[in-house]
């Protein structure tokens, strides 16, 4: 074999390794930038589904939010309610009261024999102490009332969170 010969073969075998070698670069470059190109598109993925629970949860958590202070507003709104109703009660009351005292002592005053006066007297403080005790049953009923309506918004969220952890935990 002569050197042309050899120098020939050498040339070829080196343009086939050399033709292999960029062949398995270009695969090994495809690969990798597959790959890469792969975990990007994943990352990406797991950012927007983290991203969109995220924006779920702060979604959540502000309508909780709203609903419980639509809840402590009503109850508020409830309670001045009743309170106003019970301040009308017992405004009510005083006037009556007030009616009945200048009544009796109208009557007392009229009186013709002072055994007369006392049995007035003592009619209008029995009368004045069993409307106090009626008032003040009605009053404490009133109060009462109020009092469970008041919560009821708030007894009401607090049955809703109730569920909604039970469930989570579930």
């Amino acid at each position: 074999m002569t050197n042309k010969a050899k120098t020939t073969k050498s040339a070829k075998a080196y343009d086939d390794v050399l033709g292999a070698s960029k062949d398995s670069l270009e695969g090994a470059m495809k690969a990798t930038s597959e790959a890469a190109s792969k975990g990007y598109e994943q990352a990406v993925a797991y950012g927007q589904q983290h991203m969109d629970q995220a924006v779920q949860n702060y979604d959540e958590i502000a309508k909780f939010n709203k609903e419980t202070a639509e809840a402590m507003v009503n109850a508020g709104n409830l309670a001045v309610k009743g309170v106003e109703e019970v301040n009308s009660e017992m405004l009510a009351f005083a006037q009556t009261q007030v009616e009945d005292s200048v009544a009796a002592t109208k009557a007392v005053f009229g009186a013709k024999t002072m055994q007369e006066a006392f049995e007035l007297q003592a009619n209008f403080a029995k009368t004045h102490l069993d409307a106090y005790v009626a008032q003040t049953t009605k009053i404490g009923e009133m109060m009462t009332r109020t009092t469970q309506l008041a919560f009821e918004p708030i007894n009401s969220r607090y049955a809703s969170v109730a569920e909604k952890f039970t469930k989570t935990a579930a």
